[in-house]
């Protein structure tokens, strides 16, 4: 499908629409300004930090929850420093995720700096790298970023894809680098109307990637950013779709359906309900079918582990 054809999945994500123009969300719906360290060090959950290396990308989604601040750039030196001296300080977090705009879009030696210094700090054990540069851009990825990568390895990177259209040779060229370079690969994907909305269209995209050593990750639906209420697919629709792909696909191709609440409370599971009811000790679960079988549920309550690993 050409991108001129104003019906094309790619398009519909790239270009802007005058239906942007409606509705009341807001610029910054998951509340990230109060989960700033830095204005490039976010921190929300416990463990866990994210660091915008880069404000820059390669496809400015319309969608984007960072629509606000993307293209507007900032100097590494301004803010950095003070991010890694709270990185450094803060011995609760273990995992970084890098992110943006994307951290593809940096310099290459900034990136090295990024991860070396992180490598140096004993308490963080894991990080990912959020990006959509191997899928839009491939000709972006250089040897010297595989090099950088496989130095630092092992990495997590975090592939925000949406349409089969979207996997080109190039990308599965990418794909197949990174895997060389040590890193394992998940994917995301934004439910959109009118793009992906579609129990087909995901199974090919997500048991795609499953072949090409890709694991789907997450299904998101929308966040509530200011001009995107267009693209926004009902919760039930959501809901319907992860039901027909787990009849279909593998349990390998089956994303995690979630979605980030508004206002900053954090991403949450949304699934159909397949524990009905109960009788007694017999739990009522429903099949992808239709059909409801029973479980005992009768297990004796557990004893404390003594692990030391529990609080209180």
């Amino acid at each position: 499908m050409e991108i001129d054809n104003p019906f094309c999945p790619i398009r519909q994500q790239a270009i802007p629409s005058a239906e942007e123009l409606q509705g009341e969300e807001d610029d910054d719906p998951l509340n990230e300004h109060d989960i700033s360290i830095t204005p490039v060090l976010l921190k929300r959950y416990p463990g866990r930090a994210v660091f915008l290396v880069s404000s820059q990308c390669a496809m400015y989604c319309r969608f984007c929850n960072r629509k606000r601040m993307v293209g507007r750039g900032w100097d590494p030196g301004e803010f950095f420093e003070e991010s890694f001296r709270y990185l450094r300080n803060d011995t609760t977090i273990r995992e970084v995720i890098l992110s943006g705009g994307d951290p593809f879009m940096a310099p290459s030696g900034l990136l090295d700096d990024v991860l070396s210094r992180l490598r140096t700090m004993q308490h963080i054990k894991v990080i990912r790298i959020s990006t959509r540069v191997p899928v839009v851009d491939p000709a972006r990825m250089t040897g010297e970023h595989f090099r950088i990568l496989e130095e630092h390895e092992p990495l997590w990177i975090v592939i925000h894809i949406n349409h089969p259209h979207e996997i080109t040779p190039e990308f599965l060229e990418n794909v197949k680098r990174f895997r060389r370079s040590g890193c394992a690969m998940i994917g995301q994907t934004v439910l959109l109307r009118n793009i992906n909305d579609c129990e087909n269209i995901l199974l090919k995209l997500f048991e795609t990637l499953v072949a090409v050593g890709v694991k789907p990750y997450y299904l998101f639906q929308l966040d509530e950013v200011r001009g995107t209420r267009h693209f926004k697919v009902r919760l039930e629709k959501g809901i319907q779709i992860m039901k027909a792909l787990r009849a279909k696909a593998s349990g390998l191709a089956i994303p995690q359906y979630a979605v980030d609440i508004t206002g900053g409370l954090g991403k949450v599971p949304i699934d159909h309900v397949y524990l009905k009811s109960r009788k007694g000790r017999k739990a009522c679960i429903e099949n992808l079918s239709g059909a409801t079988g029973t479980y005992r549920d009768d297990g004796k309550k557990s004893r404390c582990h003594k692990c030391g690993l529990c609080k209180g």
